[in-house]
């Protein structure tokens, strides 16, 4: 069961669709979060998805007030001075047996308001360093980007709902690539998410305040220093003790 329910009726100009669900190092989705928070940009629509179960098999959220909510697919609109963008966002993944319907419902109500190219944005351990790789689904869309400044995949593959909308996207006649920031951690990198967030505002024509941002790469940089001091004086200790030991080794009788 797949329910849309829209929120506000719209008609987008030239739309382009945004999508950066959870994955890797969560660079999408926190890029394409980032940039919905910073922006203000209303919900216009949602979706509820028998397939989209969070960790653990959690089916619902409950809030402060005990009131159920159940997780979505969140769009959000970007109204542009000559095109528009809808961004989408979601707190997981459906499940593995329900991403194409699910990503084939996406792109029918995206084309049915307009729609008309299609980015996946997440993060990938691919590549030679910091920086945006792309992977296109038209070698005319390829020359475009990397005259952006962007480099090509290495190669591998896409899990998940990033690569798989735009591959469908494609086959519908619309514009589709991937853009992945390269993560360093796989727990949170928003450094890889910044990275995605410029080369959004470039491709899309929009001013994004990345301050914010700065302060959360700051305070992940703070931490994962307290944690390396931590365990390099965990480590000394234990050297300390076992300082002068002889190994004596266990006998099996």
């Amino acid at each position: 069961m797949i329910r849309f329910r829209e929120l506000e009726r719209v008609k987008l100009r030239d739309g382009v669709l945004v999508q950066g669900l959870p994955g890797i190092g969560l660079a999408g989705k926190l890029a394409v979060d980032y940039i919905v928070r910073e922006l203000k940009l209303p919900k216009v629509a949602e979706a509820y998805i028998d397939g989209l179960m969070l960790h653990a098999n959690v089916a619902v959220f409950v809030d402060d007030e005990a009131i159920i909510k159940l997780p979505t697919y969140d769009f959000y609109l970007f109204r542009g001075g000559e095109r528009d963008a809808l961004f989408l966002t979601a707190p997981a993944q459906p499940v593995a047996w329900m991403q194409y319907e699910v990503a084939e419902q996406v792109l029918d109500y995206f084309q049915s308001i307009g729609g008309v190219e299609v980015i996946g944005v997440c993060g990938t351990t691919m590549g030679e360093g910091e920086g945006v790789y792309f992977a296109a689904t038209s070698w005319e869309t390829r020359e475009e980007l990397i005259g952006l400044g962007f480099k090509p995949s290495p190669g591998g593959v896409i899990t998940g709902a990033c690569g798989l909308l735009p591959a469908l996207a494609h086959l519908r006649g619309m514009k589709a690539f991937v853009l992945m920031g390269y993560v360093s951690q796989p727990e949170l990198d928003p450094i890889a998410a910044k990275h995605l967030v410029q080369a959004l505002a470039r491709i899309l024509g929009i001013q994004v305040d990345t301050r914010n941002l700065d302060a959360l790469i700051e305070e992940v940089k703070r931490k994962e220093r307290e944690v390396s001091e931590m365990m390099e004086k965990i480590k000394e200790e234990l050297e300390e003790r076992t300082k002068g030991r002889r190994f004596v080794p266990p006998f099996y009788v």
